[in-house]
């Protein structure tokens, strides 16, 4: 735990703590065992440089910042203390294994200094301005393409993907997110910077490749950083244009929607990888940008004190970022990591709502598993919230008065219900399916159900109809029926559950796709158990019935 400052405190420099002078508009780079940490001022040097645990900090701010509050100058030298420059608190450097609070974990190895050496002098000398003119041709030729093809792009997103097309998409993907990676680390060694680490990593669970690129804040250029940080997001926008224009030549065929599918995906993750407020490359670009070392960590602070002055009281502080927005930002950096994970594990339930019992399981471990990280997110929150002084009596009073006011609105707020199953045609009727031994529908008779296609990345709705209850029923049904993944000469067991009633003048409906049935309305609280516990383990739990 860091040690309380005040007035009295005779602060040390922590060993490992050196500063090297970066370029000539007087910055330095403060480093810690040889890893930059963050970007000062010679004044900023001067003052470290007096912090040699003899001289108290009312002495320093007398001597370094008279000109303003003692309160100010405490709170820079908190954001020293916190970023490791001060004796007192072990910050190790990032090693082999690191973890990242809230849902990343990097395996990594050291010797990727050389390793980005040998690639950027393989690579063919291009000048900045002719890779900018090249890149910027291919987008717009892609973006063309892509307006061309609209009709196709969609029926891409909302169709199931072929089962050969989701190997060549997780393969392809793989290697250009290892390109990607390899973009920031080459754009860096060619600036004169080096990367200190590469590797694997679990990031808001979803297996990814990194390349560590912090050594980019010795550059002096600020254009230099950003350029590092937006070389990765470059390469699958340029895939992505490529893919689009290559699709544009080609008949229909797999060929040309396995482009398609790529080009998606490409742009997908160009999307989010320019989300500013997660960890994720527009952020680095922006903070580059900004020359505002940690811009999120410091944001998140000047939230955090926020919403805790809101909700607790206590004394205001000053600004850990000298930037009006600040607060808002520090805010929608808290919020986005948990829009992110909520979406990606609601779209995980349901793709895989019709997989039966062993999926299920997964399906609850996962959430489980999220929902005890953000237990400790929380609890780490609120200890930190009565550390920073604020009344006991007011601090446990509110802390009740939300918990009971979150409860209670949780009874009280309705929301809808829905099981999803999958649908398929057999012997002129739609039937309801499941994986599982024995699985009823959970629905009663008249119940609505909204007839989707079954798509990978996004469902398109094909009708409507009213479910009638059947006998479970053993059958084999094509893959597509249960995920979003078609093969012509794949077909899986399952149970049909329910047969559906279509009305009299409908269209025609695709061979398979995915059905959600209304449950009705329950509050929020009942709601997201059932589909998040209740629904999932539904096959296992009909399963345990069906054989007592």
């Amino acid at each position: 735990m860091p040690v309380a400052l005040s007035a009295d405190t005779c602060p040390r420099l922590a060993s490992g703590v050196a500063f090297e002078r970066v370029g000539d508009e007087g910055m330095w780079i403060a480093t810690v065992h040889g890893v930059p940490s963050s970007r000062v001022s010679g004044a900023v040097v001067d003052l470290l440089g007096a912090m040699d645990g003899e001289i108290a900090l009312r002495d320093l701010h007398r001597r370094f910042a008279s000109a303003g509050s003692f309160e100010t100058f405490l709170h820079l030298v908190q954001r020293f203390q916190a970023s490791g420059l001060l004796g007192g608190v072990a910050v190790r450097p990032p090693g082999r294994v690191t973890y990242r609070p809230p849902f990343t974990v990097q395996v990594a190895t050291l010797r990727a200094p050389a390793v980005f050496d040998r690639l950027e002098r393989m690579l063919m000398p291009l000048s900045p301005r002719a890779a900018l003119a090249i890149v910027a041709v291919l987008l717009g030729a892609g973006v063309v393409a892509a307006i061309h093809q609209a009709p196709d792009l969609r029926r891409v997103l909302t169709t199931p993907m072929p089962l050969f097309g989701l190997v060549f998409l997780v393969v392809t993907l793989s290697l250009l997110t290892a390109l990607h990676e390899s973009a920031h680390g080459i754009t860096l060694t060619r600036f004169g910077g080096t990367p200190r680490r590469a590797g694997f990593m679990l990031f808001y669970l979803t297996p990814a490749f990194f390349v560590d690129v912090t050594d980019g804040w010795r550059l002096p250029g600020r254009r230099h950083r950003v350029a590092i940080a937006l070389a990765g997001p470059a390469v699958h926008a340029v895939v992505s244009a490529i893919a689009l224009i290559a699709a544009v030549l080609l008949p229909p065929s797999t060929s040309r929607q396995m482009l398609l599918l790529l080009a998606v995906s490409c742009t997908a993750i160009v999307v989010v990888n320019l989300i500013p407020f997660v960890r994720f490359d527009g952020y680095i670009a922006l903070m580059c940008a900004l020359d505002e070392p940690k811009l999120r960590a410091r944001a998140i602070r000047d939230g955090s004190a926020f919403l805790t002055r809101l909700l607790f009281g206590g004394r205001p502080t000053g600004r850990s970022l000298d930037r009006w927005w600040s607060v808002p930002f520090g805010i929608a950096c808290l919020i986005a990591p948990i829009v992110l994970v909520v979406y990606t594990v609601s779209r995980l339930v349901r793709a895989l709502a019709g997989g039966g019992a062993v999926l299920g399981v997964l399906v609850v471990a996962v959430e489980a598993a999220v929902v005890l990280v953000g237990v400790v997110l929380v609890t780490k929150a609120l200890r930190r919230a009565l550390a920073s002084g604020i009344g006991r009596l007011r601090f446990f009073s509110v802390l009740v008065a939300l918990v009971a006011g979150v409860l209670a609105a949780g009874s009280v707020i309705t929301v809808p219900v829905t099981a999803t199953f999958g649908f398929t045609t057999q012997g002129g009727r739609v039937v309801l399916v499941r994986a599982g031994e024995a699985v009823e529908a959970m629905a009663p008779d008249g119940a609505p159900v909204v007839l989707l296609s079954n798509g990978f990345l996004a469902n398109e709705r094909v009708g409507i109809a009213t479910l009638h209850s059947l006998s479970p029923e053993p059958t084999r049904v094509p893959l597509d029926a249960l995920f979003p993944v078609t093969d012509d000469g794949v077909s899986v067991a399952a149970v049909i559950v329910a047969a559906v009633e279509m009305p009299a003048a409908h269209g025609s409906l695709p061979r398979t796709g995915q059905a959600r049935v209304d449950l009705g309305v329950r509050n929020l609280w009942r709601a997201l158990w059932a589909t998040g516990v209740e629904l999932p383990l539904s096959s296992l739990q009909s399963g345990k019935m069906g054989k007592e």
